[in-house]
């Protein structure tokens, strides 16, 4: 697997209260099998929280958003996924994505990537 481009942004609210302002996206674009793919991955934001909180991820002192980073995690660890759009309300869920997590070999791995 190649990675073309990695991205994120937070969700634009939406009309009429929803709570849409408290959601990520996350989006990657690479190449597999000698095809261009896309992938993205919305999650809700409060995670972020959890990781500084929990000591796995502080995206203030890394200096790398966490959605820079998600959509290419979720990759590694569901590449047999078939649809390219998926959303994490799971806390569990979403910390096992940052399983043993190193931004310095997350640099090694994937050097082309500008991710600050």
């Amino acid at each position: 697997m190649k990675i073309l481009s990695v991205a994120g942004e937070s969700v634009p609210p939406s009309k009429g209260g929803s709570p849409a302002d408290t959601f990520e996206r996350s989006m990657a674009s690479y190449e597999k099998d000698g095809q261009q793919k896309s992938i993205t991955v919305t999650y809700v934001r409060y995670f972020e929280k959890v990781l500084a909180e929990k000591g796995i991820y502080d995206q203030e002192a890394e200096g790398v958003p966490v959605n820079r980073l998600v959509a290419i995690l979720y990759l590694e660890h569901h590449g047999e996924a078939r649809e390219n759009r998926h959303y994490i309300n799971d806390t569990e869920a979403f910390l096992k994505l940052f399983s043993g997590f190193s931004l310095s070999k997350w640099k090694e791995k994937y050097p082309v990537l500008s991710l600050a």
